[in-house]
């Protein structure tokens, strides 16, 4: 059909342009069963909190104490849970990032895709990931000894998916502003030090003076402390630990849009 003579209107009456988010759900859920279906991408991750859990939480004297609405092997699990998913929706966060730095975009560039969706449907994918390794890690828990009231186990749930946030803006931020495989060394180094900071592997009141001052302004602090709430209880709940979320995914967050604005203008 010619499109001769025709005015702008016209032609966008009879051609309208495809929606930028035309394949993102496509994109999500093919992001998701590629990790999901990499034995390689899951194992280590669902292995690695499990191991924690197994090894603190399991077997101790402590362990069937109650705390709260459960007992100390349902604490330990919790935050050993939220680790795993951290460090692992991080990970995969940087290797979307280094996707885009080493020229993927370009292919996508030839499809309706913007970059913002293309970037939600990863965080979908993530989010879907998380779910699946708090899941598995639950069911590991209430089988050696982990208790909790039943609603504190969805909540706890909901709350480490929830922080994948984070770590997923973490990643891509490692990925974009370092462009190498250098920024899973990074990533991991970032989450490491932040989870031994924010007293995730060792309780706070354990360590020093020093420790004990800077753990506040870590970046998993605010994270650690929410997803023990139902665990806790939700009047413990302070404006703090919210912030803390809010302004170290947002710091996180604008770094990975400075680096993804560079990589398009590349």
């Amino acid at each position: 059909m010619s499109t001769t003579g025709l005015t702008r209107e016209q032609i966008a009456t009879q051609f309208p342009p495809t929606p930028k988010t035309q394949g993102m759900w496509k994109l999500a859920g093919s992001a998701f069963l590629n990790i999901l279906l990499n034995p390689f991408n899951l194992g280590f991750s669902i292995a690695l909190p499990i191991f924690m859990y197994l090894m603190f939480g399991v077997g101790q004297p402590y362990s069937a104490l109650s705390v709260g609405n459960g007992n100390a092997a349902a604490q330990v699990l919790v935050s050993m849970g939220l680790f795993g998913v951290l460090l692992a929706t991080a990970s995969f966060g940087a290797a979307i990032a280094l996707e885009r730095v080493q020229g993927i975009s370009r292919a996508y560039a030839l499809t309706p895709l913007g970059a913002g969706p293309q970037i939600i449907s990863r965080l979908v994918a993530n989010l879907c990931v998380s779910a699946v390794l708090v899941t598995f890690t639950f069911v590991v828990g209430a089988c050696t000894g982990a208790k909790m009231a039943f609603w504190t186990w969805v909540a706890s749930a909901l709350v480490i998916i929830t922080m994948s946030l984070l770590s997923s803006a973490i990643g891509f931020a490692c990925g974009f502003a370092i462009r190498s495989d250098s920024a899973f060394a990074a990533c991991s180094g970032v989450l490491v030090l932040s989870a031994f900071g924010a007293g995730m592997t060792v309780p706070i009141e354990q360590m020093g003076e020093v420790i004990q001052s800077i753990s506040p302004w870590t970046p998993l602090w605010g994270a650690a402390r929410l997803s023990l709430l139902p665990l806790y209880g939700w009047e413990e709940l302070s404006v703090g630990m919210i912030m803390s979320v809010v302004v170290w995914t947002g710091f996180f967050g604008l770094l990975a849009m400075w680096g993804l604005r560079r990589d398009t203008k590349r």
